[in-house]
């Protein structure tokens, strides 16, 4: 069995884990957003964390726990580089997509704890029916961290058989899993938030897919534990927000850190005398605190229904996809609000409220954050049937 750092939970929380990698993260953050993606130093730490791995089964070495301790790592890891919680939080999508494989791809696809895995779910390519399985072929975008990846889960639209041949009524889309010596890499990815991620355009011509590395969310999951149960839809979604909040805890920290070093005699006022200053830093810690509060709080409740192998009710399900939401914009609000208090201080890159500033930004831009999300969650509130295609997925 793989000794993995998550195999004995008092041993080793991921929380602990993304604590110990925090040091390197900060020492390479320049190497980072100078490569456009994570320094290798960071990725070797990262994989031998096990970080990489949380969303597999725990004899691959994943974590088949609390969730809530995923959504604190992720804060963790965002904190000392955005960049690398929002890798951490794509290799989990791309790792719980695993899930409803057979149990022999998904220990061939999992077998190597050095791999790391990317994923798009956006229906980019196309896949022609063929014998034996797909011919994938097509470019995706923001397909982060593809220059370090091992394996790409890839989202298509499939062809053949009378199927359309185009979006929309009717349209048939798997995730097809396809190793990196298929990927071409487009350098696509010029930025400023998020620059680290390397989320550059990926593409493949004519590469062929057996069918059991072709499955959809109507695929049977071959592990089932509680863990393996949990929605990946909100989830994600509370992944995505929970990165927002670690990005806050580091703009909020680098604001009190600046205004204690920034000591000065005499009598002119220094920035932790300003009526402003010290308004925005109380208002960023209680805010901060509230959101994880309400996020931790809806993950567990969807936890406990699972561990019990209940069905969610959709009441359950808004209450972590409106808890993602708001976390994700407050935070994204409070973020600004450091940043303009700071004044001219906010404007050098040698400290982090620069950097998470143009971070939670490019983070907020995501699909699975955005306000449609909370007419969903109203619509459960107010006893109609939320209609979003990733509502209960």
């Amino acid at each position: 069995m793989h000794k993995s750092p998550f195999l004995e939970k008092t041993k080793t929380l991921p929380t602990d884990a993304a604590k110990e990698i925090h040091s390197t993260a900060i020492s390479h953050r320049f190497e980072t957003e100078e490569l456009r993606r994570l320094a290798p130093k960071v990725v070797e730490q990262l994989a031998a964390s096990g970080l990489f791995r949380m969303g597999l089964p725990k004899f691959l070495g994943g974590w088949e726990d609390d969730p809530v301790e995923v959504l604190k790592a992720y804060e963790e890891l965002s904190s000392s580089e955005a960049a690398i919680g929002w890798s951490v939080w794509n290799n989990h999508l791309a790792c719980t997509f695993g899930r409803y494989l057979d149990e022999e791809s998904m220990r061939e696809i999992y077998k190597d704890t050095s791999h790391v895995y990317a994923n798009s779910a956006r229906p980019e390519g196309v896949a022609e029916i063929v014998e034996g399985g797909y011919n994938v072929s097509g470019r995706w975008t923001l397909v982060s961290g593809c220059e370090i990846s091992d394996w790409f889960v890839l989202r298509c639209l499939v062809t053949g058989e009378g199927l359309p041949s185009t979006l929309g009524p009717g349209a048939k889309l798997k995730l097809f899993f396809i190793p990196k010596e298929a990927i071409e890499i487009i350098d696509t990815w010029h930025v400023g938030g998020l620059k680290g991620t390397g989320s550059h355009d990926v593409k493949v011509e004519n590469h062929f897919v057996k069918e059991a590395y072709a499955v959809d969310f109507d695929s049977p999951v071959a592990i089932d534990n509680a863990y393996s149960r949990l929605p990946i839809g909100c989830l994600n979604s509370a992944g995505c927000a929970a990165i927002a909040l670690g990005i806050l805890k580091a703009a909020t920290d680098d604001l009190v850190k600046i205004c204690l070093e920034r000591v000065t005699p005499g009598k002119n006022p220094d920035l932790r005398d300003r009526d402003r200053i010290q308004s925005v830093v109380a208002k960023s810690i209680t805010t901060l605190n509230a959101l994880r509060g309400q996020l931790h709080k809806s993950v567990a409740g969807i936890w406990e229904e699972s561990k019990k192998g209940n069905t969610y009710t959709d009441i359950q399900l808004a209450d972590v996809w409106s808890a993602s939401y708001e976390a994700g914009t407050n935070a994204k609000a409070m973020v600004s609000e450091i940043y303009a208090a700071a004044g001219t201080v906010s404007l050098y890159t040698e400290n982090k409220i620069e950097r998470a500033h143009r971070d939670i930004f490019a983070v907020l831009q995501h699909g699975i954050i955005q306000p449609h999300w909370m007419n969903q969650a109203g619509m459960a509130y107010l006893g109609l049937k939320p209609n979003g295609a990733m509502f209960r997925i």
